[in-house]
């Protein structure tokens, strides 16, 4: 919307005559429909004398409402600001909730903040359905929400729903409170006994639109398809049957939408194939079944469960690339030489026959020379030593031109059959699980590189260079343990680099890599192909898993048209700009989800440690305290007030807590030992102490 001629116009202030006047082709409808727009985004305001200009000029900006659970909030701008989010102090919140888009007034601070301000306007509600416990407050029902960052809710009698005081339950915001009148709700789902974990996932699910029911429609169209290939649909297509191609995955997968293959060409080059599900052939637009892939946008896992994107019988099903059956496929096919360089590439729609099922474990063990599985899949063990070549020469030459090897070990919560948690491990990555994520940057990359070139439209993957601010936040930390971090240099990914080598095997700087993550960008979808920093790929976009993302579905249907030479229309375009919003919008809410319910696994699984002490060290600093991170990834609070011997002062710059009188620093690295005093796999609360050895040491 910044790009708006009417926006433009407005960097000084204009009444609405002089913007007409500016405007002669404009009609006063339209001029009326577009204020009114920048308006509700907050990038305009009208002062008293009837005056329009951009809000900075009244000095207010739009940012996101950050509550805490005390008096006072935060607001974090969408243009970021030297200063850094706005301290917003008691009674100033102008009844905004946590997460809502807010127009800030920024005023000279009393109280020595860096930036001050109060909320004038509230431009969009991030939340209209709540979750947490009914309770009695006097003869009121109310919900109690989950997070105390939102208030309480008044549940009229006609609006329960059947829920009872100790329900978890969601709630549809009616009245958000105003003029002293409090918020009120109705109630739209029972999730179960309040303190219990699966009550709690399922209002997490809900609460991030996730459900677990496909809709009626789409679940027969997807029975309707079928378990075989159609003859004829084969026949149609390039004929891969013969070939030797294979699918690689965890040992727990139930769906494979990736298959690869390696055959030596007469020029002495190889052409690599990257085989994906054509789930495109199945999920048409328009269909029930689009319509439901639109609204998941994305898969879901957490621990010991998926919920699909599409129903069982397309994602487990037809659209699985299985062994030993035909399934139809969107191929592509590169031609690269040992070094890992890419000659040319080409894609088409394809019939392929996998010939295994292979899992990351066994091929990390044939790989690494053990004779039986060798011996078993003798037939295989050239292609797969072969790869692993290809494989680790194109890693290279990404990480030549100025990759990041943001490799962070991630955890695996590990459930028994009851879906209980046992144990917390750090994810493996073997030659094997590297293989498959190279080959399939060279076919996301080579799709992106052959619809851009062409400027046909589609939905691409960028990732934006990091925030100078952040980046120079993140510089502060690093400089202590030796790194020259040039904030204002963002291009050179190589000092960046530098810091990911040197804290590869250094407890000491376990924290390095995270904080390092944390000041980059997030990636999201767009129509316009932008990049992508991390990759330092000029094109990328999803292509290789259309049965979980829907943007892969998307950029297939892209793909189709392009290579069997039909023409795009506007129609194209306006559908890949809403799908990138869309696809965009889903898998931030599918991240949250996910991470929010493994908070609930960690703390049932910890819950049986509480009493014990462990080492630990900080990692994040917050004014009410400290979160530390166990060895096994594991985190949890440190509440301010627990600290031994000294008042700790917040020090924003440096994201520490300040001893006043002993001058001991707590900041991010810092070793601790701790004990465990709660563990809440209600809420997903871990709470720590120090330990009486910290106490001791101070």
């Amino acid at each position: 919307m910044k790009n708006s001629i009417v926006y433009r116009l407005l960097s000084k202030p204009l009444r609405f005559e002089e913007l007409k006047r500016a405007l002669p082709e404009m009609s006063k409808q339209d001029l009326i429909a577009e204020l009114e727009a920048l308006g509700e985004a907050g990038l305009i305001l009208r002062n008293k004398k009837n005056r329009y200009a951009h809000a900075e000029h009244f000095g207010c900006t739009a940012a996101t409402f950050l509550a805490t659970e005390r008096a006072f909030s935060f607001a974090k701008p969408d243009e970021p600001r030297p200063e850094g989010d706005i301290f917003i102090p008691p009674g100033k919140d102008g009844g905004a909730w946590h997460g809502d888009r807010v127009l800030i007034q920024v005023v000279p601070s009393a109280r020595g903040h860096k930036s001050e301000g109060e909320v004038v306007r509230i431009l969009e509600r991030s939340r209209h359905e709540i979750t947490g416990e009914v309770q009695m407050k006097g003869k009121s029902h109310v919900l109690v929400p989950v997070s105390a960052k939102f208030p309480n809710i008044v549940l009229p009698k006609g609006k329960l729903n059947g829920a009872q005081p100790g329900d978890h339950v969601s709630v549809q915001m009616m009245f958000y409170g105003e003029n002293g009148l409090p918020p009120q709700g109705a109630v739209t789902a029972v999730h179960g006994l309040e303190g219990t974990m699966e009550a709690a996932v399922s209002g997490i699910l809900r609460e991030n639109g996730i459900y677990l029911q496909f809709a009626e429609e789409s679940e027969r169209q997807a029975a309707a398809c079928g378990d075989t290939v159609d003859p004829a649909e084969a026949a149609r297509r390039l004929d891969l049957r013969d070939k030797v191609i294979f699918t690689i995955d965890g040992d727990d997968a139930k769906d494979f939408d990736d298959a690869v293959s390696l055959e030596p060409l007469e020029n002495g080059h190889f052409e690599l194939g990257v085989h994906i599900a054509d789930v495109s052939h199945y999920v048409t637009p328009g269909s029930p079944l689009d319509d439901e892939a639109w609204r998941r946008g994305t898969s879901v896992y957490y621990p010991g469960h998926v919920i699909p994107m599409l129903p069982f019988a397309l994602s487990h099903g037809i659209c699985s690339l299985n062994p030993d059956v035909d399934r139809l496929t969107f191929s592509a096919l590169m031609e690269m030489d040992k070094d890992g360089r890419r000659y040319g590439f080409r894609f088409a729609k394809s019939v392929i026959h996998s010939k295994a099922r292979m899992t990351y474990h066994n091929v990390n063990k044939i790989l690494d020379g053990d004779p039986a599985l060798r011996e078993q899949y003798a037939a295989l063990v050239p292609t797969f030593e072969r790869m692993a070549a290809l494989a680790e020469a194109t890693r290279k030459r990404r990480m030549e031109r100025g990759a990041l090897d943001l490799d962070i070990p991630e955890p695996q919560i590990m459930v028994d059959e009851n879906g209980m948690p046992t144990d917390v491990q750090y994810r493996g990555r073997g030659a094997a699980e590297k293989l498959i994520e190279e080959f399939m940057l060279q076919a996301n990359e080579a799709a992106a590189e052959f619809l851009s070139k062409r400027g046909d439209p589609s939905v691409f993957r960028i990732h934006e260079k990091p925030d100078p601010d952040k980046l120079r936040a993140f510089a502060v930390f690093a400089r202590p343990f030796g790194y020259r971090v040039d904030a204002g240099k963002p291009q050179n990914t190589r000092q960046l680099q530098a810091v990911l080598d040197g804290a590869k095997g250094d407890p000491k700087q376990r924290a390095l890599p995270v904080l390092l993550l944390r000041s980059l960008a997030r990636a999201r979808y767009d129509a316009e192909c932008l990049g992508h920093y991390g990759l330092a790929a000029r094109y990328y976009l999803h292509f290789t898993s259309p049965i979980r993302r829907y943007p892969d579905l998307a950029a297939h249907r892209m793909m189709y048209k392009a290579i069997s030479g039909q023409q795009f229309t506007k129609t194209d375009q306006t559908f890949c700009e809403e799908a990138a919003g869309q696809s965009t919008a889903r898998e931030y809410a599918a991240d949250t989800a996910e991470r929010d319910i493994d908070k609930l696994y960690l703390a049932m699984y910890m819950r049986q440690f509480i009493g014990e002490e462990f080492d630990a060290e900080v990692s994040s600093v917050a004014p009410f305290g400290l979160f530390v991170s166990l060895p096994n990834s594991v985190e949890g609070l440190v509440r301010i007030e627990t600290l031994p011997g000294d008042y700790y002062e917040f020090i924003e710059e440096r994201m520490e807590l300040r001893g006043q009188r002993s001058g001991f620093r707590y900041t991010i690295g810092t070793p601790m030992r701790v004990k465990l005093t709660g563990a809440n796999p209600v809420n997903g609360q871990i709470d720590f102490v120090p330990a009486e050895e910290t106490a001791a040491q101070r």
